[in-house]
């Protein structure tokens, strides 16, 4: 048994243990505390999880940008800085009959060019009572299908009062609402434009324009108008309003049950069939347990931390410091055949995550631990993938979100692969960004699984597969990692790296622990019996 695990076997403290394992995962962990925790609450250890912490805004609005053209909604992104695509180049609406980028607006008006300050206004009725009866909102998609360039206001303009607005008509009031966010999506750039003074609706560049409607769910409405001003025509048209319709939805409260569930906090899981590998980095000797160690100097074991306002309650966790001035921080492997296994075609591989309270990415993105076989030839390091030498399915973390993103302050993580069709000599990175949950908050413990199959030598069937706290955030299923069947799965790779090549600008602190590899998934850890609303075996 884990040594962590020793006190459990003592009967007075068994029935204490479980009342408050219970009480404390129920309240914190499945979505029953209304309010986000406090850092002081998430520093609390309590491996499992079944929620997350909560979004301060909605992750699906797209961006604006903050001027600087790296961040911001283009053609390509709704949240370039993010990496979240728009399904459909220029954008992603939906028409009044609910149809994905449909031909039925909710609302038309035509502009003709005069040369001359006008107001043009839309009754957008149809569109805000959708929203405040609890549709969401992400925003009005304006376009064109004739060839014309009608330039109007944007909120960053030196004229305020030419500002959009959103006027909304209830039966005792009539309220007029700016709006919080706009921009337009250029043609011929890839850069975003939403700090422009102008707005132009086109037949190439559409506009986003979004307005707060929370405070009024609920309310009857009469009437709502969008009203912009136009300052120059260059052509007349017409310009349709739809609704914005990107991003994916929300996480759920459900999870998949893996192998974990069935031990208490990992307790005696190492004796699972299905298990190769589990530590809680409990003993003095945990370094043995591993088959290799290339760097120690910038990991320890602790269990508390206040500097960083850590502090796990069941034991020991595995602290990792970014130094400033350094690029590596940690790598160390589990060899399969140095361990007394065969090397595998398939593997599960699960960690639980904490980014520290000094966790801040602004130069470059970063590796993470994952899955490899370079057979110290290819797969690293710029030393590119051809499906005869190696490859690697490391994690990866990118700059942390800047200030004023619906996403700010949060990591997103992925998979960096170097993998038989790659172009570039380095990595291809691929973003767990299904359902958002792959964007990480610092002082918060999350489940981190990779699952990984090759592929059928010379054959693009290759599964990556990417979970956080029990729930599929990526899956790519073509990919081509070897063409020999000598390459298998050689280690899992613990990696914590800086770059590239620019070195961390300052200390940086994460955590991991309750690490477990096996051949089946493994899932978040067991803590006691799961509600049904919240377990899922599919």
């Amino acid at each position: 048994m884990n040594p962590r695990f020793d006190w459990i076997a003592k009967p007075q403290t068994v029935v204490l243990f479980c009342l408050l394992v219970v009480i404390y995962a129920n309240a914190s962990r499945f979505g029953f505390q209304e309010k986000e925790p406090t850092t002081e609450e998430n520093s609390k250890f309590v491996p499992f999880t079944g929620t997350r912490i909560g979004f301060t805004e909605q992750p699906f609005h797209w961006d604006e940008g903050t001027g600087d053209g790296v961040d911001g909604a283009t053609k390509e992104f709704y949240n370039r800085v993010a990496s979240l695509a728009w399904e459909n180049l220029f954008g992603d609406w939906r028409d009044r009959e609910g149809v994905s980028q449909g031909s039925e607006p909710f609302a038309t008006m035509f502009v003709k060019d005069t040369d001359e300050l006008k107001v043009v206004q839309w009754d957008v009725t149809e569109l805000v009572s959708q929203w405040l009866s609890g549709s969401a909102n992400k925003g009005f998609y304006l376009r064109s299908n004739d060839r014309c360039k009608i330039d109007f206001r944007s909120r960053e303009s030196d004229k305020p009062e030419q500002y959009p607005e959103l006027v909304l008509l209830f039966d005792d009031e009539s309220v007029v609402v700016k709006a919080v966010a706009d921009t337009h999506l250029g043609y011929a750039t890839k850069h975003s434009l939403g700090k422009e003074f102008v707005l132009r609706v086109s037949d190439k560049t559409p506009v986003l324009v979004r307005f707060p409607t929370e405070q009024f769910a609920g309310r009857r409405l009469k009437q709502a108008q969008l009203r912009m001003h136009s300052f120059a025509q260059y052509g007349s048209g017409d310009i349709n309003v739809f609704a914005c319709d990107q991003g994916e939805a929300l996480p759920s409260k459900s999870f998949k049950a893996g192998i974990a569930s069935q031990y208490l906090l990992d307790a005696g899981i190492d004796q699972s069939e299905s298990v190769l590998f589990a530590t809680g980095f409990e003993t003095p000797n945990w370094k043995s347990e591993w088959s290799n160690h290339l760097r120690t100097q910038s990991i320890d074991i602790v269990s508390k931390d206040d500097e960083l306002k850590f502090s796990n309650a069941f034991g020991k966790s595995l602290r990792v410091e970014i130094r400033k001035g350094k690029l590596s921080a940690m790598s160390s492997f589990f060899a399969f055949e140095n361990q007394g296994f065969d090397e595998p075609e398939e593997i599960y591989f699960r960690y639980y995550l904490r980014l520290a309270n000094d966790w801040n990415q602004t130069i470059q993105n970063g590796k993470l631990p994952g899955i490899a076989g370079t057979y110290g030839k290819a797969g690293w390091g710029g030393r590119k993938s051809d499906g005869s030498n190696g490859w690697s399915a490391r994690g990866f973390f990118m700059q942390t979100i800047p200030k004023g993103n619906p996403l700010a302050g949060r990591t997103p993580i992925g998979t960096y692969c170097y993998h038989a069709d790659m172009e570039s000599p380095y990595g291809d990175g691929w973003v767990w960004s299904r359902n958002f949950l792959g964007y990480l908050a610092r002082n918060h413990w999350y489940c981190i699984e990779h699952h990984l199959r090759l592929n059928t030598p010379g054959e693009n069937d290759g599964l990556i597969e990417g979970w956080v706290d029990g729930q599929l955030a990526f899956q790519k299923n073509d990919i081509r990692f070897r063409d020999s069947e000598l390459l298998k799965i050689e280690n899992v790779w613990m990696d914590v790296y800086h770059g590239g090549t620019k070195s961390s600008p300052y200390d940086q602190h994460l955590f991991i622990d309750n690490v477990v590899i096996a051949r089946d998934y493994i899932g978040p850890v067991g803590t006691h019996e799961v509600p049904a609303e919240v377990r899922s075996n599919e």
